[in-house]
């Protein structure tokens, strides 16, 4: 076999360096094949939502996804997660139904001490009837009030993979960062939760309380902003003067869960409050008819009172064109809101019409 040349040998070592990717390519190329995976065709097949809880049907809190909870402070947040939470146990509590078979949960509580955590495992036993050794397999109860805000986000990243939850309740994202004012620390945390909730597949209910205005219903700052962005859906709690904590979902990416509501009862228990809520909307229903009743009411007999002294300044008659021209002049009303009442007058005998001539009706007495 003839050996090769020198000049050969290098030239073939030349041509293997140059066919040889440089490390930016091979970083584009990576980048490329990871972008390539993420996208969406024709053919791509994606998976029904499995959603954790239902209520009348309707679906929400999707695993592999980011959800919140709002509401304004003490208007029974940290309730509504025990009514999730027993569901989960259980399999339904009041109108919430649980559409997993027994799930583990973790529930995180940072604001709260130990003692004040303990109770929601007393008040979880109460409402689901389930044994110690059911729910201390199933839930995962931590108080990590103690904790600061810079590990937070990791203590929950190795929870999740140690119990591998399908539900996850954050009460108290806040604690989470340094400020819900910091923008780049609000999208690393959200984004951070995503991540997690692709790869593990669960569900994280993070609780957020509302900005502090009685009409800004925001979640507060940009960790509010990020969180209801990326949220899949995003609860509401409001708390009624009678005590009932209404939960409504005003932002949700599918079907929006019927509102229900529950309410604490004399001895500290939550307890069903649909009907009581359902009661109290029909009575404002109607109190509202009655003012509006009451209103109109008040109104055609200012009506009325101005169309009679009309009348007697023309010694108890004038042409109705005449009048309908006083009446918009002087209320400021359009022509044919004069009209109709005047008809409706006319109708109710009230006032009478006769050759375009109109007078007060004989029972009606005119103003001196």
């Amino acid at each position: 076999m003839e050996a090769l040349s020198p000049q050969v040998l290098a030239d073939a070592i030349v041509d293997q360096a140059v066919a040889q990717p440089t490390s930016e390519e091979q970083v584009r190329a990576q980048q490329l094949a990871e972008l390539t995976s993420l996208r969406i065709t024709t053919s791509t097949v994606v998976e029904a939502e499995q959603y954790a809880l239902s209520v009348d049907g309707v679906g929400f809190f999707a695993l592999g996804d980011v959800h919140g909870l709002k509401g304004k402070q003490k208007t029974g947040k940290s309730a509504v997660l025990k009514v999730c939470a027993a569901a989960l146990l259980s399999g339904q509590q009041f109108r919430v139904k649980s559409e997993l078979m027994e799930p583990t949960v973790l529930f995180i509580d940072t604001e709260q001490k130990a003692s004040d955590v303990k109770l929601i495992i007393d008040e979880l036993k109460e409402m689901t009837q389930c044994t110690d050794e059911y729910i201390d397999q199933h839930l995962h109860l931590f108080s990590l009030r103690r904790k600061s805000y810079d590990s937070l986000l990791s203590d929950t990243r190795l929870l999740i993979e140690e119990i591998k939850p399908q539900v996850v309740f954050i009460d108290g994202l806040v604690d989470y960062v340094a400020s819900f004012n910091d923008e780049v620390m609000s999208r690393e945390l959200i984004h951070e939760l995503l991540q997690i909730c692709e790869e593990h597949g669960c569900a994280i209910v993070n609780v957020l309380h509302e900005n502090k205005a009685a009409d800004d219903q925001n979640m507060r700052g940009h960790l509010g902003t990020v969180l209801s962005q990326k949220a899949g859906s995003v609860l509401q709690c409001q708390k009624t003067k009678s005590g009932v904590i209404s939960v409504s979902c005003p932002d949700a990416r599918h079907g929006n869960m019927p509102t229900w509501n529950i309410r604490f009862n004399s001895e500290g228990h939550l307890i069903d409050a649909d009907q009581q809520r359902h009661a109290e909307l029909q009575a404002e229903r109607e109190r509202k008819a009655a003012a509006r009743q009451e209103a109109k009411e008040l109104q055609q007999e200012q009506r009325l009172n101005a169309t009679l002294h009309f009348i007697a300044e023309k010694d108890g008659s004038l042409p109705r064109n005449e009048l309908t021209k006083k009446l918009e002049t002087e209320l400021n009303l359009s022509r044919s809101a004069v009209s109709k009442f005047i008809t409706q007058m006319v109708k109710d005998g009230k006032l009478c019409e006769n050759n375009k001539m109109i007078t007060a009706s004989p029972d009606v007495t005119l103003p001196f």
